[in-house]
């Protein structure tokens, strides 16, 4: 159970830093659009979903108030009775309202309170009316139905029976629904335009000053100053921070710079000054060399072959110094044999013991 609980955790910290580098590497201004156009689809979805659903409400309520007063309105203008002389009913003229958007009506005559038998069918033809349930202000087969009390006759009593399809309501809910959806997929396209619109004016400065950065890589150039933009806000600041940055640096180059050269001048001195008391070393050394004999001599030709030795170092002192300063050296051809030769000269007494 532990082992299946830590391999459960691994898997989510992998999905998880999965998702951050996924995000991470989205552009910002994509990351800016999208923010904003999620947030308009989730406001927009909130007000689609309580228009729609008022809307919808107020739709069936006025289509429900339509059909009470359509059929207290037939009810009114009803006359059925019974032809005296064949027995029939005679169901009269009723107005066009009665069969107009599809709507059934019928009447029917009271025979005992669980019996009713029907009289007429209005709409000057056989509307194709379902059996509906005597219940009044209910929704039966997609249709609704409302019943009213009308006279048949003076000694009998009937009841009216209106039904109006519910499918002219369902397809305006249908519509206006359609239309919600439409304006959420539009706005949040919209809201995705403009923020990406507005996202790239407001990295415009930022790109500028990448630019500029990029170039001053590329020469390695801190005197050069970045771009300042107009408004004063974080890009601004941003700005002006690197602008001290650049001249912090362009200083601080500079310090180093003089430090070299103040290096340069001091090894070109020390070097050019340490030449004449070598030298006179050396033609000490070399008078001793000639007034010794033996071990002292051998002692004073390695003294005065490290003397000619330090010389040369010297020499290439100042000879790095002017380099350094840029002067231009001339070559001439050196004699590694005689450098060889000398090196192995001062090291035979140290290689002798």
């Amino acid at each position: 159970m532990e082992s299946r609980g830590s391999s459960i955790r691994s898997a989510a910290q992998g999905t998880s830093s999965a998702l951050r580098g996924w995000y991470a590497r989205i552009p910002t201004r994509w990351r800016l659009a999208g923010g904003s156009a999620a947030l308009t689809f989730v406001i927009l979805c909130g007000f689609a979903l309580i228009v729609g659903v008022l809307t919808a409400r107020q739709i069936r309520i006025e289509f429900e108030d339509a059909v009470r007063e359509t059929a207290s309105y037939i009810a009114s203008r009803v006359e059925v009775g019974y032809d005296p002389q064949t027995g029939a009913p005679d169901c009269g003229t009723l107005p066009d309202i009665a069969s107009a958007e599809g709507a059934k009506a019928r009447v029917y005559r009271i025979v005992s309170p669980s019996q009713f038998e029907p009289v007429c069918l209005f709409g000057g033809r056989n509307p194709g009316t379902p059996r509906f349930r005597l219940v009044n202000g209910s929704d039966q087969h997609g249709y609704r139905v409302e019943l009213r009390q009308v006279a048949i006759s003076p000694q009998y009593t009937g009841i009216l029976v209106y039904a109006r399809p519910l499918s002219a309501t369902k397809a305006t809910v249908a519509k206006v629904r359609f239309f919600l959806v439409l304006g959420i997929v539009g706005g949040s396209g919209l809201a995705l335009a403009a923020g990406l619109l507005v996202a790239r004016r407001a990295m415009a400065p930022i790109a500028e000053l990448t630019s500029t950065a990029r170039e001053i890589a590329r020469t390695r150039d801190p005197s050069r100053h970045v771009p300042q933009p107009e408004a004063d806000d974080e890009v601004a600041e941003l700005a002006r921070t690197l602008d001290e940055m650049l001249a912090a640096l362009d200083a601080a180059r500079a310090e180093t710079e003089a430090a070299l050269a103040r290096q340069r001048e001091f090894v070109a001195d020390a070097s050019h000054e340490l030449r004449t008391p070598l030298t006179s070393v050396l033609a000490n050394l070399e008078l001793l060399e000639e007034s010794l004999t033996g071990e002292p001599r051998e002692a004073a030709a390695s003294a005065l072959r490290s003397s000619r030795r330090m010389r040369r170092l010297v020499a290439d002192l100042l000879l790095l110094a002017r380099a350094d300063a840029g002067r231009v050296v001339p070559h001439r051809p050196t004699d590694l044999g005689a450098v060889l030769l000398d090196v192995a000269a001062e090291l035979e007494p140290l290689a002798a013991g």
